[in-house]
C-alpha cells in the first residue's frame, strides 16, 4: 500500500518545480499551414419556395451588363441562376447581380444542381484565372464578370 506522506511530498516537489515557459507558436507557419488546406465552396441554386411573396412590376425589369471587377470575394456568393446558354448569374449577399461568363465552349446547362469553386489563398473567384465545376464534374473557366443593373 502507498504511503499517503510519500504520495503527498511527491506531488509538493511536483508544484515546488519551476514551470518552463512554453514556447511562443510561430504563427507564419501556423498560417501556412491553414492556406495549404484545399477548401471548396458548394453554390447553391436559388431557389423560391411556394411560400415566398414575389411582387412583379408590371413590366419585367431589362437588365444590362456593365463592366465590373475581375474577381469576386468567395463570402459574398449566396447562390446562382442560369438565365443564359453561355453564362451562370451570381446573386451577392448585398443584393446585386454579376453574370460569370464562361464562353461558347461551355454550356452553363449543366451548372442547374449546383457548382463548386475551389478556394485559392485570396478567398477570391476571379476571371481567367478561376473555374467553376458542376455537380457531375464538369469544369469549366470564367472568361469574364459583368454586372447586372436596370436599364434606363
Amino acid at each position: 500500500m502507498l504511503n499517503p506522506l510519500i504520495a503527498a511530498s511527491g506531488l509538493l516537489m511536483l508544484l515546488a518545480a519551476p514551470a518552463s515557459t512554453p514556447e511562443p507558436l510561430d504563427w507564419d507557419m501556423v498560417a501556412e499551414q491553414l492556406q495549404q488546406q484545399r477548401l471548396t465552396i458548394h453554390v447553391p441554386r436559388v431557389t423560391f419556395r411556394t411560400t415566398t411573396i414575389i411582387v412583379r412590376p408590371a413590366r419585367p425589369v431589362a437588365l444590362v451588363e456593365k463592366k465590373a471587377d475581375d474577381c469576386v470575394k468567395m463570402e459574398d456568393l449566396a447562390g446562382f441562376s442560369v438565365n443564359r446558354f453561355d453564362s451562370v448569374d451570381l446573386v451577392l449577399k448585398n443584393g446585386a447581380l454579376l453574370r460569370a461568363k464562361l464562353g461558347n465552349d461551355c454550356p452553363a446547362l449543366g451548372f442547374y444542381g449546383g457548382f463548386y469553386v475551389k478556394a485559392n489563398k485570396d478567398r477570391k473567384m476571379c476571371a481567367k484565372r478561376d473555374s467553376i465545376r458542376s455537380r457531375s464534374g464538369r469544369q469549366c473557366a470564367v472568361q469574364s464578370f459583368a454586372s447586372l443593373v436596370p436599364a434606363r
